[in-house]
């Protein structure tokens, strides 16, 4: 592979991670949302049937579009997990009443 060929291939790499960036805090930013609802209406961090649904739904969509299911359900367990932690500090701040730091929505 010639450099220029290898450079090109970069640059739209480069490209799809300042993508995958701006998707990712837009993500978290409504997923800081859900943990402030969660944690003023007293529920759980964590939801395992919702957990099951959205496993199902990245497995299918990641065959639907050739991506190994297994990549996409490793990612999606550490984003998910990600998530996880950080609505238990936000239900941990809510129950002590004290800031959380909250992430601006754009």
């Amino acid at each position: 592979m010639k450099a220029s060929k290898l450079d090109e291939l970069r640059q739209s790499i480069d490209q799809l991670d300042n993508e995958i960036i701006f998707l990712l805090a837009k993500r978290f930013q409504l997923t800081e949302e859900v943990g402030i609802y969660k944690a003023t209406h007293k529920l759980a961090a964590q939801d395992p049937g919702r957990e099951s649904k959205q496993f199902d739904k990245i497995t299918n969509l990641a065959a639907d579009r050739d991506l190994n299911p297994d990549y996409a359900a490793v990612i999606y367990r550490c984003l998910m997990d990600l998530v996880i932690a950080r609505h238990k500090e936000i239900e941990l701040s809510h129950q002590k009443n004290t800031p959380i730091g909250q992430i601006e929505v754009c």
